[in-house]
């Protein structure tokens, strides 16, 4: 990885504010566009994956415990009035905040990534409870199968899933990869996305590349002369913070 001082203007007039591409799915990419452009950039709001839900599936037997792993669990999944009062384990703030709008009584945040999420949980509750897991339909990682390996009978119900955006489909919205200032990547999967992108263009993106996590930088580690920043933390004021200091 290279540093370089921070963003140039935008190529076309420099008194407008660099370009951003958000690429993080829809309908948080407005939410992160309007972030950037009240710091002054210009954002451009193009999701690489999109998000769909799964038809709904009654429950086996009641949880002690219900866990997300994203904002868009909380979206998707079924909200059982019987539940609200149960302890609800949430990965990130936003997604307690998401799961205490929908009326869940008792939300814990890990305040961080799947693998502090799984700590709080030892942390806070006895082996052999019941938890139930709303997620994406093919989680990057096995959180259940952790939890099942530290005794804990843990399910995971798929809820959503995530799609990919066709590459021709982007390269149709976004400008030129030459104009774009910098990119946002919020996963990993939208990195991988983000990158076969970049891959088919002529001109190759001479920008920074702004991610979330090392795991979301991960497809990048190995592109020549590329830049690419880690948020300290996984999660959006990280983010917005790590490209105001640019």
């Amino acid at each position: 990885m290279k540093v370089s001082d921070g963003l140039p203007p935008h190529p076309e007039n420099p008194g407008f504010g660099p370009t951003i591409w958000i690429t993080r799915t829809s309908p948080d990419n407005e939410k992160t566009a309007s972030a950037m452009r009240q710091l002054g950039f210009d954002a451009v709001a193009v999701p690489v994956l999109r998000v769909e839900g799964l038809p709904a599936k009654a429950l086996d037997e009641q949880p002690d415990a219900i866990v997300f792993t994203s904002v868009n669990g909380v979206r998707h999944h079924s909200i059982c009035p019987a539940l609200l009062d149960i302890p609800v384990f949430a990965v990130g703030d936003r997604t307690a905040k998401s799961a205490a709008h929908a009326g869940y009584t008792h939300v814990v945040s890990a305040a961080g990534n799947v693998l502090d999420l799984e700590r709080l949980i030892v942390q806070s509750l006895p082996r052999g409870r019941r938890l139930l897991h709303f997620s994406v339909h093919r989680p990057a990682g096995d959180l259940t199968g952790n939890l099942r390996r530290k005794g804990y009978f843990a399910t995971r119900k798929p809820v959503y899933e995530t799609r990919d955006v066709a590459v021709a489909k982007l390269l149709a919205s976004l400008p030129a990869p030459h104009e774009i200032n910098g990119i946002l990547i919020h996963s990993p999967r939208a990195g991988h996305v983000v990158k076969r992108c970049l891959e088919r263009t002529s001109r190759p993106f001479r920008g920074i590349v702004y991610c979330i996590s090392s795991a979301a930088a991960a497809p990048f580690v190995r592109q020549e002369g590329m830049d690419i920043r880690v948020a300290a933390r996984p999660d959006e004021a990280s983010m917005l913070a790590l490209i105001g200091n640019s």
